[in-house]
């Protein structure tokens, strides 16, 4: 079944002296219930764009997104949650207080308010943190608040921009491997914006690579790695052609016009 039904969607921004420019032509692509997507490609070419398209944050110029709730109607009342680049936590507010934000917004209690919030602190390793303000976090430990925070409404569809880009290579190496642990256990749809072709092969279930001038998708590749990944198998020869492959992409569509999409 579907989660995300992206139709013909193609963007365009206003520039300055009236000049217009097309971020994004002719996108089409579906997304299963339950799938780890990751959007890859070279600067420029639309990924933040598609993704706050599918996130509702920016509306197509042409075309349309669908969420499909399928035999769960009361998805409708929360269908996304988002990551950003920056974990964007409000200093004054506690850890737990943070996560708690989007419960008292849809006016959950108290008591289960405060369950739900140790469930998701615990879901994502860091439970002995409910108390601490933000600036006693480090980088990761305030991303994975993150994650806590757009999983505490359960949505239906995780949306992540560039989530550990700002994080040293080690962290972010750490991060991938929680994010897929709390992925295997909870197995929304995410659909996962990144520049590093190894983030991506190390996380996705499929990988979109989109290409420039403008915005489209040049590729979709299925990635087969069995679950769960560890650090040791990026070593693996499978791993190594993989990236190496996406990385000739990358190349190739740098300075291409916009072709139909191929399977890889």
């Amino acid at each position: 079944m579907s989660a995300i039904k992206v139709e013909g969607v193609s963007k365009v921004f206003a520039g300055a002296g009236g000049q217009s420019m097309l971020a994004l032509s002719d996108v089409s692509l579906d997304i299963a219930d339950g799938e780890f997507v990751v959007l890859l490609g070279p600067s420029g070419c639309g990924k933040t764009t598609l993704l706050r398209i599918i996130g509702q944050l920016e509306s197509p110029t042409v075309g349309r997104v669908r969420l499909d709730h399928g035999d769960r109607p009361e998805r409708a009342d929360r269908p996304l949650g988002f990551v950003f680049q920056e974990a964007t936590l409000m200093p004054w507010r506690t850890t737990g207080a943070n996560v708690a934000l989007p419960l008292e917004m849809a006016g959950m209690g108290r008591r289960e308010r405060t369950e739900k919030v140790r469930e998701m602190l615990t879901l994502v390793g860091l439970p002995e943190a409910e108390n601490k303000l933000p600036h006693q976090l480090s980088g990761g430990m305030r991303q994975r608040v993150s994650i806590a925070r757009a999983l505490a409404h359960d949505p239906q569809v995780l949306l992540m921009d560039e989530p550990f880009g700002a994080l040293d290579a080690q962290t972010r190496d750490m991060m991938n491997v929680e994010l897929q642990r709390i992925w295997l256990e909870n197995r929304k749809t995410v659909v996962f914006v990144t520049h590093s072709v190894s983030e991506a092969v190390f996380l996705a279930d499929r990988i979109v690579m989109l290409g420039t001038k403008p915005g489209h998708i040049h590729s979709i590749t299925e990635v087969t790695l069995p679950r769960p990944r560890t650090i040791d198998m990026t070593e693996s020869a499978e791993f190594r052609h993989l990236t190496a492959e996406l990385r000739r992409q990358i190349g190739e569509v740098q300075d291409t016009e916009a072709r139909p999409a191929v399977s890889a």
